[in-house]
């Protein structure tokens, strides 16, 4: 019964391969285009063929319920998959479907899950497949129901959502761009907010770039975030670690968890550490103690990572608008942070009045520190927040925290950063902050509830 619920799609048993971390999807399209020939004789099923598929795995009040919910209108059923992906140990489903009559290039997705004994549809979405209904497919693993889908020749796009406490969530999106140089892949993970970008020669797949970082979203300062969207970057395991592992404990002993903020004059951050030994600022050489670096790169282009969209080139070499600022931590009593400034760019009378509103406010904590940072969006020459109210902005940023654990050995000293190769004057190598205008988040989060909380607030006059 599996092998045939497997052939309802050639994605479906390529898509297992979830497991190998990131390399699946260019082996995806590898097996799409040799097996072409078979993929262009496979069929669509009816409702009720796929209803015995379903038998194994639903009572038939359940599969009742599917039917309920998918359209009254004839259709064509080309991809499902049963799986556990709300993570109650219960069977869900995820359909893929085309209406019979329809021209268009349209593909329904329907997700369900299984709540207290009843099957309900969660989410629906309409996807178009590019050439053939086969460029669209469906599967669940690892806990997550995945879509992936063609968008053009050589842009593919995959996109795993989970369901948790009545919240439909977005985990993670991949996408792989063919253009005449490279293959430029791209993953972004939601929840943990790590992701990379990779570049392989098109001409023999050879990898050419790749940069794994944190992303750091950052919203309007005061707004309150719902559930399914995550707002701390965290680093703690030894791929951020980009310099010496001295006098660490464990895995947790140098933790760094980031936040961001943003209004109309001022970018905010919030570097909160884990640090079983502070070593505070109390000494006349400032360069002596932990410290923190954070380092923006306000290129703006579309591709922060490439010099020239037709040639080779990487930005791993210092250019223009960059900024770091290096930041000691005072001893978090009576002596005051101090900031220093540095940049590639000669400061005009803004920006070198702007270096004087920057503040930075460190604390104790009871398992390490805290620095807050604000800095004036005129020190990197823009008079107000560039904010796009219609889409995200992200630049290149880099926070680098520097824990020294033994005054008397300053060479001794653990470097984390938020991107895994990072170096300070190599702008491809910065990790990124995301800038959210108000009406948008970094990522994407459905209560399947807020409908009926709604309706229930009008009945009572709200």
């Amino acid at each position: 019964m599996k092998s045939d619920r497997m052939m309802l799609s050639h994605n479906l048993p390529i898509l297992r391969i979830r497991k190998l971390k990131y390399a699946f999807l260019p082996f995806i399209l590898l097996v799409y285009l040799v097996g072409s020939e078979r993929l262009l004789a496979q069929e669509p099923i009816t409702w009720d063929q796929l209803a015995e598929l379903l038998d194994p795995y639903f009572a038939p009040e359940l599969i009742g319920d599917i039917k309920t919910a998918l359209p009254a209108m004839p259709f064509d059923v080309w991809g499902f998959d049963v799986g556990d992906y709300s993570g109650d140990g219960y069977n869900d489903l995820i359909v893929s479907v085309r209406m019979k009559n329809d021209r268009s290039r349209n593909m329904k997705i329907y997700y369900f899950i299984d709540i207290d004994g009843i099957v309900e549809l969660i989410r629906q979405e309409t996807v178009q497949f590019f050439e053939l209904p086969l460029d669209v497919g469906v599967t669940i693993g690892n806990g997550h129901a995945y879509l992936i889908y063609k968008l053009v020749e050589g842009h593919w796009e995959m996109l795993s959502r989970q369901y948790r406490d009545g919240v439909v969530m977005l985990v993670d999106n991949y996408t792989t761009l063919r253009g005449d140089v490279f293959i430029h892949e791209v993953y972004r993970d939601y929840q943990s907010l790590e992701g990379f970008d990779r570049y392989l020669r098109v001409r023999n797949g050879e990898e050419v770039f790749r940069n794994d970082f944190l992303t750091v979203p950052s919203y309007r300062r005061g707004r309150h975030v719902s559930a399914g969207y995550a707002q701390t970057a965290s680093a703690s395991l030894s791929a951020y670690i980009v310099r010496g592992t001295y006098w660490r404990s464990d895995e947790t002993d140098l933790r760094v968890n980031i936040r961001s903020a943003w209004d109309p004059d001022y970018l905010y951050f919030n570097v909160i550490v884990n640090d079983d030994q502070l070593e505070p600022h109390a000494y006349d050489n400032d360069s002596i103690g932990d410290r923190v670096e954070i380092w923006i790169d306000m290129y703006l282009f579309r591709d922060r990572f490439r010099v020239n969209s037709r040639r080779a080139d990487f930005r791993l070499h210092s250019d223009t608008n960059i900024y770091g600022l290096i930041i000691d931590l005072g001893d978090l009593a009576d002596k005051a942070p101090n900031v220093r400034v540095s940049t590639t760019n000669l400061f005009d009378e803004s920006q070198t009045q702007a270096t004087s509103k920057v503040r930075a406010v460190a604390a104790r904590r009871d398992s390490g520190w805290t620095l807050k940072v604000r800095i004036p969006f005129k020190l990197f020459g823009y008079p107000t927040a560039p904010v796009d109210e219609s889409n995200l902005l992200e630049i290149g940023a880099t926070v680098v925290v520097y824990d020294l654990d033994n005054p008397w050995r300053p060479d001794e000293v653990t470097v984390m950063a938020t991107s895994h190769n990072f170096n300070s004057k190599k702008p491809a190598t910065f990790g990124s902050v995301v800038i959210v205008p108000a009406k948008l988040h970094y990522g994407e989060s459905t209560n399947i509830f807020q409908e009926e909380v709604h309706e229930r607030l009008e009945e009572i006059g709200y």
